[in-house]
């Protein structure tokens, strides 16, 4: 089965390059869009595999009985690690290649591979020109995105993280719209000032835990981090813990670091948008999970609930003020994802069990909720012309009732209603954040009320009052066809799903989220009961000073 992993990988990776040559040669036959179309639906078929085996393994197993957390805290459940995955450098240096499933990169695969099919199926539909290279650039970026969620060392987890930026460049400032090449150039800015931190860091994380020689594998690194957590101290992680910040903070638009995502989410194509917002934005919220959170834990517990809590409870207010203001579905979709993603990391820097259980939940939900927004949006943009919610006229519920159904019935999720899936997750971050900040808790329920007020008026001014007809309307003629409401359904299916049930879902993610958390809950009892963890008077700013043998 873990001989599954690489193919996953390597299945779009193919088949982009092929059908990128392939449109290259000048044809564009409906053969392109049928193999592109093809190849996600396989790759989708794989990840649903490997997500039932994960999931099974994570039921089956438990956390072995380990004194502290002196265990390795990033586990995969399903591993790959070739015979010739590894490179030896002089002076103990090797870099290791490896491939692995825990529970949160098997969602992420699996919603990487749901959302990549959803967008072909309807850009097949809305791309006019070069379909064919439209969905090569596509099936790229599925790889580059694949290998984040599936690597297991530091090396792959660059190389992807990266390499998946380059296509969704192209797909930006090629396939956009209005100012798509400016808004492209400040994604390419932003990008390359995120990877200087990020790789200092990497490397800073690698030669922070020599003993037993350099390795770049997460699991050896977490076990060396776990086992070595009471020599830690504040000073030798924070260096580390704020190149990260920098690094991830920008792929996951944290404010002040947001200010790529407005212009890009406006200005890509609508599918493009929708792979943008429900995929790519987890990037650096992923890295979070997988690097920082196991890796440098002293440091995430010293700036991590405060920073980072305040930073999620602050995205939660602005992001729902500012789509208040927005006249422009795909703008008002832009800062509701920064919203949202507010809620991932409030409930991520709660650093218990619960929080991190339900930030690993809600990057999914999220996920599921706004890549069906943005394709809706899409399907208005091709039967009224504009993303405008003035332009495009209101009263559009009696002309399109079945755009209006989904429409209502996303809003609704995306508004934390109960018995849907952002409801869930929401409220467990809510939940671990109050035993951590009960006044960060009390700011971002604000953020609750105000994400209801915009997604309901938005609603009400599409879908309801006067319909201002335009040329070529006709009743219920130009709803969504069958290509187009069904896989919509589907997701709507699923949203209703872990609403009404998401243990299975939380199960999934559990021994890792547990793992996590038990790091963090030694760490705060050695600062209640080790007389060495205090504020030093001298320093500028508080540290947590843990010796070993005290």
């Amino acid at each position: 089965m873990s001989g599954l992993l690489p193919i996953l990988i390597l299945l779009p990776l193919v088949g982009g390059i092929a059908l990128l040559l392939f449109s290259r040669r000048g044809s564009e036959s409906g053969s392109g869009g049928f193999w592109a179309i093809s190849v996600a639906l396989i790759a989708l078929a794989i990840s649903v595999v490997l997500t039932g085996v994960v999931s099974q393994e994570a039921t089956a197993a438990k956390l072995p009985a380990a004194e502290g957390v002196a265990y390795a805290t990033i586990n995969p459940l399903v591993k790959y690690q070739p015979q010739w995955g590894s490179i030896e450098g002089p002076s103990g240096v090797s870099l290791q290649f490896a491939l692995g499933l825990d529970g949160l990169g098997a969602m992420m695969a699996l919603l990487t591979t749901s959302v990549v099919l959803m967008v072909l199926l309807f850009a097949s539909r809305t791309v006019k020109q070069n379909f064919t290279s439209y969905a090569a650039w596509t099936l790229l970026a599925e790889a580059g995105l694949l290998t984040v969620f599936l690597s297991m060392d530091m090396v792959l987890f660059y190389v992807g993280f990266e390499l998946a930026l380059v296509p969704l460049l192209v797909l930006i400032s090629v396939w956009g719209s209005g100012d798509s090449q400016r808004a492209a150039k400040r994604f390419v800015v932003f990008t390359l000032a995120g990877s200087v931190p990020m790789v200092l860091a990497l490397i800073g994380i690698v030669w922070h835990y020599p003993v037993g020689g350099v390795t770049t594998l997460f699991e050896e690194l977490s076990r060396r981090a776990a086992t070595n957590l009471p020599a830690e101290t504040l000073a030798s992680q924070s260096w580390i813990f704020g190149l990260l910040v920098l690094g991830l903070g920008i792929k996951m638009a944290i404010l002040p670091l947001h200010t790529w995502l407005p212009t890009t989410y406006s200005a890509s194509h609508p599918t493009t948008t929708a792979l943008l917002a429900a995929v790519v934005l987890k990037l650096g919220l992923f890295g979070f999970m997988r690097i920082a959170l196991p890796l440098v834990p002293v440091a995430c517990l010293e700036y991590g609930p405060l920073l980072l809590g305040f930073a999620g409870a602050f995205a939660i207010v602005y992001g729902a003020l500012a789509a208040l203001a927005q006249s422009d579905l795909r703008l008002l979709l832009a800062y509701s994802s920064l919203s949202h993603v507010g809620f991932i990391t409030l409930g991520m820097f709660a650093l218990n069990e619960e929080g991190i259980a339900g930030a690993s939940l809600q990057m999914v939900n999220h996920g599921i909720t706004t890549a069906a927004m943005f394709l809706l949006v899409g399907c208005l943009i091709e039967r009224r012309g504009s993303s405008n919610i003035t332009k495009a006229g209101g009263g559009l519920a009696s002309l399109y009732p079945r755009l209006a159904v989904l429409l209502l019935f996303f809003v609704f999720a995306g508004a934390g209603m109960p018995g849907l899936n952002n409801f869930v997750g929401e409220v467990m971050a809510l939940i671990a954040m109050m035993a951590r900040h009960p006044t960060l808790t009390v700011i971002s329920a604000l953020g609750v009320l105000l994400g209801a007020w915009y997604s309901l008026r938005m609603a009400k001014d599409l879908l309801f009052g006067q319909l201002v007809k335009q040329k070529g309307d006709s009743d219920g003629a130009n709803d969504l066809q069958t290509m187009e409401w069904a896989p919509l359904t589907a997701l709507a299916i699923i949203s209703l799903a872990i609403g009404c049930y998401p243990q299975p879902a939380i199960d999934l993610v559990k021994q890792d989220a547990s793992r996590l958390a038990g790091i963090y809950s030694s760490l705060d009892g050695m600062a209640k009961t080790n007389s060495t963890a205090m504020v030093t008077p001298e320093a500028s700013t508080p540290k947590l000073a843990i010796e070993e043998g005290r």
